[in-house]
């Protein structure tokens, strides 16, 4: 089950690191003599294709972590208003620095462990250092001392990712393929993990103030309203399951059964 946030940042997210994963494949099988297609409609004149490929490949991978973070934020910042969040402390507000944002909201999901907060932190920081050329964003000494304490386990559980390596790379502000794909899933395992989150704590709200809240939409009022018994349980059942696609059945059964 996955709230509406959720499957947009899947889609969006998954797109872009299929793209970047596109393009350095192409890259790699682009050959040195090389014609534009007459459909392209494009000047195009490298002096150096080989170095103009080094360019492309590393401007797909900044946009693709570039693009993964703000969809992160916004992923955040919408599930901490959506209308069954109760948890009100966990939020997105407020006027610190969205990568300290980004980290104290997940510090309080209880099932994230610390070298993931971290690595969510490194890949917002990575984002600041690509989009503001002058950005002095970066980890603790601290929480780059818990990521090198845990490199190991990190390169065993986490597609190999070498934290020696990528700081080396973040210092520089040189990301490489391996980065950006690596810390993007890693964003998107925390989003899947603050769902999984939210959805538990939903399934704990009364049934009766689950029903309360629907029928402040006049759509679901109506169709609550209908004298036609069956017809009413298959289009509330309908509306639940679109709306709130992680409802499960049990819930959904007693929000239908309860009486105003």
């Amino acid at each position: 089950m996955k709230s509406i946030e959720l499957k947009k940042i899947h889609k969006e997210v998954g797109q872009s690191i299929h793209a970047m994963n596109t393009i350095a494949v192409s890259l790699s099988l682009m050959p040195e003599n090389i014609t534009i297609p007459k459909s392209l409609r494009i000047s195009w004149t490298p002096k150096n294709v080989n170095f103009s490929k080094v360019i492309s490949r590393s401007y797909a991978e900044r946009s693709a972590i570039v693009y993964a973070i703000e969809s992160f934020f916004e992923y955040l910042s919408n599930i901490s208003k959506n209308d069954f969040w109760n948890n009100t402390q966990i939020n997105f507000e407020g006027n610190e620095r969205k990568a300290d944002k980004v980290y104290n909201f997940l510090a309080q999901i209880p099932e994230l462990e610390d070298y993931q907060l971290i690595l969510a932190e490194l890949a917002c920081h990575w984002r600041n250092k690509i989009v503001h050329l002058n950005s002095n964003s970066d980890l603790s000494n601290k929480k780059k001392g818990i990521l090198k304490k845990k490199k190991e386990f990190i390169y065993n559980n986490v597609h190999h990712f070498d934290v020696d390596l990528a700081l080396v790379n973040f210092a520089k502000n040189t990301i490489t393929l391996k980065d950006a794909s690596t810390l993007i899933t890693v964003v998107l395992k925390c989003a899947e993990t603050v769902d999984k989150f939210f959805i538990d704590e939903v399934h704990k709200i009364n049934s009766s103030e689950l029903l309360a809240k629907f029928l402040l939409n006049s759509h679901f009022k109506r169709i609550y309203n209908q004298t036609d018994i069956k017809r009413k349980k298959k289009q509330l059942e309908m509306w639940i399951s679109t709306n709130y696609p992680y409802m499960n059945a049990i819930k959904i059964q007693e929000i239908i059964d309860k009486k105003q």
